[in-house]
């Protein structure tokens, strides 16, 4: 076990917990904010695995995080997709093909490019905070099983609680719409 592994291992518990509170944040700007910083946290955490693939997607998902950040602050947020938004998504993901073309490293490593590609579609595309929880439940299992295949076994572990928090903050975000509409 290397210094580096460890400080690996350590940086995931961290990123984790960043993404966690992602799942329950009830604000889309505080999503995109904890994100920043667990994508950032997850960069070095894949440098030090040596895991380029990993790496590569959480550089798309940083770069695209401060887009989404800026797009909020300076659009404010329109539920109503425009052809922009439609470019912005079709180059994120052109980008995602590109950098997995280039980092390939077997079948298993596309587990992060299916992971990534659900992500994206799930914090820009959709609005919706229910559909960012609802998609985060399969972007776990993928991220579980590619953390697998890298050898981070806080991985692993962490993204089993991802999944938990993912379908906590899924159910909560369900039962609260109930309620509203009960209270009508």
């Amino acid at each position: 076990m290397t210094f580096s592994y460890v400080l690996s291992q350590i940086l995931t518990v961290v990123e984790y917990g960043l993404l966690g509170m992602s799942y329950l944040a009830k604000k889309r700007i505080a999503v995109v904010l904890l994100d920043i910083v667990s994508m950032a946290t997850g960069i070095v955490v894949y440098l030090l695995l040596g895991a380029d693939l990993g790496l590569a997607m959480s550089v798309v998902v940083l770069v695209a995080n401060f887009y989404y950040l800026w797009d909020e602050h300076d659009q404010g947020r329109n539920n109503k997709l425009t052809l922009r938004d439609y470019v912005v998504l079709m180059i994120v993901l052109a980008a995602i093909a590109g950098l997995a073309i280039l980092t390939y490293d077997g079948p298993l490593s596309l587990l992060s490019v299916v992971a990534t590609t659900l992500y994206e579609i799930s914090i820009f595309w959709q609005g919706n905070t229910r559909i960012y929880k609802l998609l985060g439940i399969p972007v776990a299992f993928c991220w579980m099983a590619y953390n697998g295949f890298v050898g981070s076994v806080f991985g692993v572990i962490c993204e089993l609680a991802m999944l938990v928090v993912a379908i906590v903050g899924y159910v909560r975000e369900v039962w609260s719409k109930r309620r509203r509409k009960r209270k009508k």
